[in-house]
């Protein structure tokens, strides 16, 4: 018993190098020029110890994103909820700043942060607005952008500043603008 609690230390130990290892040379590059030989190298591990948890830098990123998806989840499962509200989403975010750094910087993550926003707006859109029945395809296709696009920008201006603001004030700023912003739409049509 006590040695598979070493053996579990000892992997949570090598995982956290091969993320920091990572994260600071996501702060210098993006992940296309970034080896596994230079993650192994600020980690202080030898490869063979990478590719038994990773394939590659990519497969590395996608594993961070899919456990703060898994945050995301439980924090759902917890209260009892299909999405989480803005603020609740911030406060998971501050919680969990190490892992939503792949998403901050020059060369952020910003397709897998737009992924993670767009699978919450779809329930955030038909829960507060019914989608709004009288749009057709094409204006629902384009109202879900104008929202992701828009919460994408200002989330990843929130972690490139270090997340210095209260969750609670960056969340009524986007509650506000996403509630007027739809009805806007909705009413501009």
């Amino acid at each position: 018993m006590e040695k598979i609690k070493k053996e579990d230390r000892r992997v949570r130990y090598t995982k956290m190098a091969i993320r920091e290892s990572f994260f600071e040379l996501l702060e210098r590059k993006p992940i296309e020029k970034i080896s596994v030989t230079e993650i192994c190298n600020g980690a202080d591990i030898n490869r063979g110890t990478f590719y038994s948890h990773y394939s590659d830098p990519y497969d590395l990123r996608r594993s961070l994103c899919e456990e703060l998806n898994e945050s995301m989840r439980n924090r759902m499962k917890e209260l009892g909820t299909s999405t989480l509200t803005a603020t609740e989403t911030m406060r998971l975010c501050r919680e969990n700043k190490d892992l939503c750094r792949i998403f901050a910087g020059e060369n952020g993550d910003m397709e897998a942060l737009n992924a993670i926003i767009s699978s919450q707006s779809d329930t955030y859109l038909q829960k507060y607005f019914g989608y709004a029945e009288e749009l057709s395809e094409t204006q629902r296709k384009y109202l879900k952008l104008l929202l992701v696009s828009s919460i994408t920008v200002v989330f990843k201006q929130w972690l490139d500043n270090g997340l210095e603001e209260a969750p609670e004030e960056v969340a009524k700023i986007l509650e506000v603008y996403a509630a007027h912003g739809i009805k806007g739409f909705i009413g501009g049509i």
